[in-house]
């Protein structure tokens, strides 16, 4: 089928400016990139070579002429300035080229610069030779409350940009001004300032800061101080993620942030995470949609982007934006919250700096489900021939063979064959440098992991390069990644890979040469069932994909008066996919035959243009009145491609390009284009951070709706009192430095409606509309199928929070806790329409309501005892999703055991009610007399008539007498109904410990897995708990009997198979070691730490399934549909520096 459409965003004329600009903007990226790579090149070079001289009695001719032999530098001057004659005297050893010339031309008048490799020595002017004899030359070591020296520790005579930066050794050396004060800060520790009397010598010992609260948080199109934000955020270092080995960044997430759920759909090669901020935003009738509406807006660098893609060592921070008044700035997107990302950035007047990172490890399953053997097997189905009374003449022949010589059989253990101990690896290179007016960033990385199922894994590689440079009030910058993640995928032959290996009889052999492709299955002529070879289907059928995926950004800033700064920013994200399926002839046994080799392949491309420009002015009025104002303009647009083709029918299964299939081809394609266009601002104010006022908003324009409904109106304010600030708060101040309450109030949309909803699209397919000309003969042709629902407009959420935050002993102990409550209206919906009109069955209105409510906790501890210091971080999350209204007030959406419906909550666990086992005949007569219905002609229907002494009971809820879907009962939700995250950070001298748990509490889990090896209408293997099943000698067991074709329909979707689904898990330790500084001196490094650790070591759960943390998708939440659990790992480490 061809779905060809075009679709002009906004207009064709207007996004014409769109292309011009950003072709602009490639020049000046390019542009950009070469004129940084001198200024932080020539920075990097100057401090990273070291040198030693020892002369005496010399002159400065004869020093430059012993560096330039070197190799290192060269030289140039006027000899009618500078007196090259003059006799000195040097002694260094191991310094950089800047301490040496510091030192040989000290109070000369002589000044100098260096650009790479060259240095220019010229005269100081007057004034400047008499400040440098009013100046002294000082030096110190910087280091913290244990001895340890800081190294990188920046020292700034204050008033000046006069500093330095401290060397490996934690050592500087400065030439201040007489009288003056040095600031001293490094990164995590509190600033100092140091008074500087009669000194020439210094120690300086820095304490590490816990005023966590007022720390800068990342927040729309900005920063703001933790302690100024009114609205909800949570912000997430970096440092912490990167103690979490893996390569991928969302499931370093998970705990980390209150309302932030991370669920897994599958541990399979591929596989990739689902976040959701506070719940379920929005409720569809399709499933890709929901997704789409329900998952947040993630912003890396300022751009929209994809956080699979991203290294997890290159993030700084991630701010989660939760409620209107923080994620309003991003209106038509932001309904189901925002994710900031901050990646690493060089900083100015930093030294060259170089980071590697690797970890090597190996990745197992959890737990193997306990399945029947070959003889064991035989046991159970034999009971269960025997209970449905078959004749052993009519039983199949492997019964009767495997008695006779069970050698002719396997007895293979399927999981043991396909799951395998997989080798992973991660490495990282990280490099930074900054001078006095640039700096930059560069980073690589790969890993590679093998999948805990045979013949898969996935592979991931990509570099980041952030740059910034400052030219007066002129600021620019850069940002370019490239990703790609390619993974070789299971494959199976319909169901799933769990369902096969769990399902597959022991009987069957892995191997048989005579096959075609070599590997076994069912026997021939023996009656055997062939759940299918998942090893076989793995190794043979070539089942692969990739993604490519490029982003590019630059901006240009200008500050033409103080406080005001001007900002344009242009992107572009390129994201290409690609996947192929092979699948080759073959027979596997006698039921799984392949005897035309098929292949199918898809090439998808998806680009996202984003041009912004903003204004942001900053003011503080009087010491008291601080004022942030922000307004902006944005235009985005995005484009998709994809181009599908098959065939079949090869001369060969080693000849599998498209182009060598012989018949079936089939090809397909889709082109689409959309476009939104918005106006923005914030105003931003508190008052001696006592009182905080914000208020945002957001007008949005989109192509995704008809003319009169293209734009929507997206407004919030929020408001906060911090009472610590007020000054009858004074004499509290010691115990309680923050007690700040919090309101919020505002509107968010969603635009994820999907595209061209608005107007009639042609459908053409080969099947469905052929139009019959001249007998037989058929044409094929176009139709409108879908009517146009031009009145559609913007999902609208409206959210009101509160919340308070404390911090108590001096930011030691920090506690949050807050309440929403999130109205989703104007969602899409069906109505029916009649079929007469000629199109579909129905037309999509904005008529579905949605409410979500929850509330969130955090308390943070910092703590000291002895040389032992630790963090502990406690969150706990709740929230509830009811959908309150559809189009159809009798709107019911099922998968499986779920249910959601208006009323209900989203994603309800309906089932029949069972009420315990027959135990003789007896009980199911009086059961039948009392359960049942008179059909027309007064005849009695019992209930259950074919029940048998071992069948269970079934509870007719509605009490007319018959067993159907009404009798159903809620028995609870897939939806946890408490989320908790503890996260522990110990360091005890050079030894550190990092714990992460994560759980969930008051959710159910649908085991589908249990259901297939214990029901009784297939012919497969079953899970050991078939052997316990009822008999009379067996009769206190909660396993119905075994029997054939399950009459009773004992396997029916029922509270049998619904299972607690809390669970406690250890996702990640981590212990370490770092090397004592002195001893990373002697090997040329600043730092080295050296780990062993594991991911998932141990789950505390009474799930009897895989893994309880199943099923991610909007509504389907719980429902475990056999998927590949996430893989215990344990791995050892490295990271230094140099």
């Amino acid at each position: 089928m061809d779905n060809i459409m075009k679709c002009t965003p906004l207009d064709e004329q207007k996004s014409l400016w769109l292309r011009k600009t950003w072709l602009i903007m490639k020049f000046f990226v390019l542009f950009l990139l070469l004129g940084t790579i001198p200024c932080w090149a020539g920075v990097a070079y100057s401090q990273n070579v070291k040198m030693s001289l020892d002369m005496e009695n010399t002159t400065v001719n004869d020093v430059i002429n012993a560096i330039e032999k070197k190799g290192e530098f060269y030289f140039t001057y006027n000899l009618n300035q500078i007196n090259v004659n003059r006799k000195v005297s040097i002694k260094v050893e191991n310094k950089t080229i800047n301490q040496i010339l510091d030192q040989l031309f000290s109070e000369s008048g002589v000044n100098y610069k260096i650009e790479n490799r060259h240095i220019v020595l010229y005269k100081q002017a007057a004034s400047e030779v008499a400040a440098v004899k009013q100046q002294k030359s000082i030096s110190g070591i910087v280091a913290d409350d244990q001895g340890e020296p800081i190294i990188g520790a920046s020292v700034l005579e204050k008033g000046t940009t006069n500093g330095t930066i401290t060397d490996l050794d934690g050592h500087f050396t400065l030439s201040i001004g007489k009288g003056t004060e040095l600031i001293v800060s490094y990164v995590g520790y509190t600033t100092k300032t140091v008074k500087i009397g009669n000194q020439s010598t210094l120690k300086i010992i820095l304490v590490e800061d816990t005023k966590t609260l007022d720390e800068v948080v990342v927040i729309g199109y900005g920063t703001q101080k933790k302690s100024d934000i009114s609205g909800s955020v949570t912000s997430v270092s970096g440092d912490k993620l990167s103690k979490i080995p893996t390569a991928n960044a969302e499931m370093a997430l998970q705990g980390m942030a209150p309302g932030l759920s991370v669920n897994f759909g599958s541990g399979a090669a591929g596989s990739s995470a689902t976040l959701q901020v506070r719940g379920v935003t929005s409720w569809k009738d399709d499933d890709g949609e929901n997704s789409e509406s329900n998952g947040p807006l993630v912003i890396i660098d300022g751009v929209p982007g994809n956080m699979s893609y991203l290294n997890p060592e290159d993030i700084k921070s991630i701010s989660v934006l939760k409620d209107a008044a923080t994620a309003a700035i991003y209106g038509a997107r932001s309904a189901a919250g925002v994710i900031l990302i901050e990646t690493h950035r060089g900083t100015m007047n930093s030294a060259p700096k170089i980071t590697f990172s690797g970890y090597w490890g190996l990745s197992a399953m959890p737990k193997r489900l306990d399945v029947c053997n070959s003889a064991e097997f035989i046991k159970v189905r034999k009971m269960a021939l025997t209970n449905a009374g078959t004749d052993e003449s009519r039983w199949p022949k492997y019964i009767s063979e495997y008695e006779r010589d069970p050698s002719q059989f396997a007895d293979t253990d399927w999981q043991k064959e396909y799951y395998q101990r997989g080798f992973t690896q991660k490495y990282n290179i990280g490099y930074t440098a900054g001078s006095a007016n640039s700096n930059v960033s560069l980073s690589a990385f790969y890993s590679k992991t093998d999948g805990v199922t045979i013949a898969t894994g996935d592979e991931k590689f990509g570099f980041r390069l952030n740059s910034d440079v400052t030219r007066g009030k002129f600021k620019m910058g850069e940002s370019v990644s490239y990703s790609r993640w390619s993974a070789d995928l299971e494959s199976n032959s319909g169901f799933s890979s769990i369902y096969q290996v769990t399902n597959m009889e022991p009987l069957a052999f892995l191997y048989d040469e005579n096959n075609d492709g070599g590997y076994g299955g069912a026997i021939s002529g023996m009656g055997m069932s062939d759940a299918g070879n998942q090893v076989a289907f793995n190794k043979l059928i070539d089942n692969t994909s990739s993604n490519d995926y490029i982003a590019a950004s630059g901006y240009l800033q200008y500050e033409p008066i103080k406080g005001l700064i001007v900002k344009f920013n242009a992107s572009r994200n390129m994201y290409f996919g690609k996947t192929r399926l092979f699948k080759p002839t073959y027979e596997i046994g006698s039921a799984k035959r392949n005897t035309m080799a098929s292949l199918s392949e898809a090439r998808t491309q998806t680009t996202n243009d984003l041009l912004e420009l903003t204004a942001n002015y900053d003011k503080t009025i009087a010491e008291q009145h601080n004022l942030s104002l922000l307004l902006g303009l944005s235009q985005e647009e995005n484009k998709y491609d994809d181009l599908s083709a098959s065939g079949s029918d090869f001369e060969n299964n080693d000849m599998s390009l498209m182009g060598h299939a012989k018949s079936n081809y089939s090809v397909g394609g889709t082109k689409t284009r959309s476009a939104l266009r918005s106006l923005f601002g914030r105003v931003n104010y508190n008052y001696m951070m006592r009182y905080m006022i914000m208020a945002s908003f957001r007008y949005d324009g989109s192509s995704r709706f008809a003319k009169g409904n293209k734009w929507g109106f997206f407004p919030s304010v929020s408001l906060g009192w911090n009472i610590a600030n007020e000054p009858f708060w004074e004499n509290l101040k010691e115990t309680v430095s923050m007690f700040k309450f919090r309101l919020s109030y505002g509107a968010l949309g969603n635009q994820n409606i999907g595209l061209y909803r608005y107007i009639p699209t042609l459908s053409y397919n080969t099947h469905v509309l052929n139009y019959p000309f001249g007998g037989r003969e058929t044409s094929m042709g176009y139709a409108v199928t879908a009517f146009p629902s031009s009145d559609i407009k913007w999902e609208t959420t409206v959210y009101k929070n509160i919340g308070v935050d404390v911090s108590l002993w001096n930011n030691k102990l920090e506690l949050s806790a807050e309440a929403y409550i999130k109205n989703t209206s104007d969602m899409l919906s069906s109505r029916n329409i009649s079929l007469a009109t000629g199109y579909n069955s129905s037309i999509l209105v904005n008529d579905g309501k949605l409410r979500t409510t929850g509330f969130e906790m955090q308390a943070i501890y910092h703590g000291k005892a002895g040389g032992l210091k630790y963090d502990l971080d406690l969150n706990l999350s709740h929230y509830k999703s009811v959908l309150k209204s559809m189009a159809n007030p009798d709107y019911l959406y099922e998968y499986g055991a779920l249910r959601t419906y208006v009323g209900g909550e989203i994603g309800e666990f309906w089932v029949y009610q069972t009420a315990g086992i027959f135990q003789n005949q007896e009980e199911v007569n009086e059961w039948n007399s009392a359960h049942g219905y008179k059909d027309q002609n007064g005849n009695w229907q019992p209930l259950q008539p074919v029940a048998k002494p071992g069948d269970i009971r079934f509870v007719d809820q509605n009490g007319d007498g018959m067993l159907d879907t009404n009798d159903r009962v809620k028995v609870g939700s897939g939806t946890p109904k408490v989320s908790l995250g503890f996260n522990i950070n110990l360091a005890y001298k050079d030894f550190d410990l990092v714990a992460n748990f994560y759980g969930d509490f008051g959710a159910k889990r649908y085991n589908y897995t249990k259901y297939q090896l214990e029901r009784m209408d297939h012919v497969f293997n079953y899970g050991k708990n078939a052997l316990n099943a009822w008999t009379p000698e067996n009769p206190n067991t909660d396993i119905p009997r075994a029997v054939s074709g399950d009459p009773n329909k004992n396997s029916r979707t029922s509270t049998r198979f619904v299972e607690n689904g809390d669970y406690l898990r250890l996702n990640n330790l981590q212990i370490g070691y770092n090397l004592p500084v002195k001893y990373c001196k002697k090997m040329g490094l600043s730092n080295l730490r050296i780990y062993v650790g594991g991911t998932r070591l141990f789950t505390i759960t009474n799930y009897k399934g895989y893994d309880p943390s199943t099923g991610s998708s909007v509504g389907q939440m719980g429902y475990d549909y056999a998927a590949i659990p996430l893989s215990r790992d344990f791995m050892m480490g490295l990271k230094f520096g140099f």
